[in-house]
């Protein structure tokens, strides 16, 4: 599957994606998103500077880091990392924090939180 753009009004990840090749991954914030295909080494970063990641998240809100985080492909797996201030909410009520070792994805939908200011919490979708 080539490398797709996900507009804003694309549904919720939560409800499955198209057919794809295993380990594509689909992204997806309230600001659009993208999917890609498995590849050694790549990466996509997200926060909330729009110019500069592939997923924006948090745009609106300076407490969420303009890099905030990034998704990287090694070892036949994708990893979320966090690249930002604040931590990022998984499943489970887990927390990874900056200074942490990656964590894997499994196969299916995860819902990622990422912490931002007034106590917000921004959603960012991910499918594997």
């Amino acid at each position: 599957m080539p490398d797709r753009v996900l507009p804003t009004s694309h549904a919720s990840l939560a409800y499955g994606v198209p057919a794809a090749a295993r380990a594509t991954i689909f992204v997806l914030s309230v600001g659009g998103g993208m999917s890609v295909g498995p590849k050694e080494g790549r990466t996509l970063l997200f926060g909330r500077n729009r110019p500069d990641v592939h997923v924006c998240v948090g745009e609106d809100d300076p407490r969420v880091s303009r890099e905030h985080g990034a998704l990287e492909h090694r070892s036949e797996k994708w990893w979320i990392r966090n690249t930002g201030r604040l931590p990022i909410r998984l499943p489970g009520g887990r927390l990874l924090f900056a200074e942490e070792e990656p964590v894997p994805l499994g196969e299916g939908y995860t819902p990622v939180f990422v912490r931002g200011s007034s106590n917000r919490e921004h959603l960012l979708e991910v499918f594997v």
